[in-house]
């Protein structure tokens, strides 16, 4: 189990590797210090890619999207991830190193990208 674990893990992250900054369209409509949150939280966010899929938009029913997520909830749930309050066998890794700065860059981040149902 554990190695199948590490092998979820190390696929999630080459998978990840890849990922590109978000969409000059993307970033064309948002104040240059939008765009800079958008290219920190994008570089951050390429582990998360793997299941909530790019630009925060999960391709996949079992992974929700994150994009347009409120901040603040998005940042509380990271917390109480990395806490151990709130638990999930692959969130709950994933947030334990987060740090602070981490989680408050992600939760903007997700949080300035438009919605799935935003055009």
């Amino acid at each position: 189990m554990r190695r199948s674990l590490s092998l979820f893990v190390a696929v999630l992250g080459l998978a990840a590797c890849g990922k590109p900054a978000p969409e000059p369209e993307l970033t064309a409509r948002f104040t240059p210090g939008q765009q800079q949150l958008l290219q920190q939280g994008s570089l951050r966010a390429r582990s998360c890619a793997a299941c909530h899929g790019a630009n925060g938009i999960s391709r996949q029913a079992l992974y929700p999207s994150l994009a347009g997520l409120p901040e603040a909830q998005l940042a509380e749930a990271l917390q109480q991830y990395r806490d151990g309050s709130r638990k999930h066998a692959l969130m709950s890794p994933q947030a334990r190193g987060l740090t602070d700065d981490d989680i408050a860059l992600l939760a903007a981040y997700y949080a300035l990208l438009p919605s799935p149902s935003q055009p």
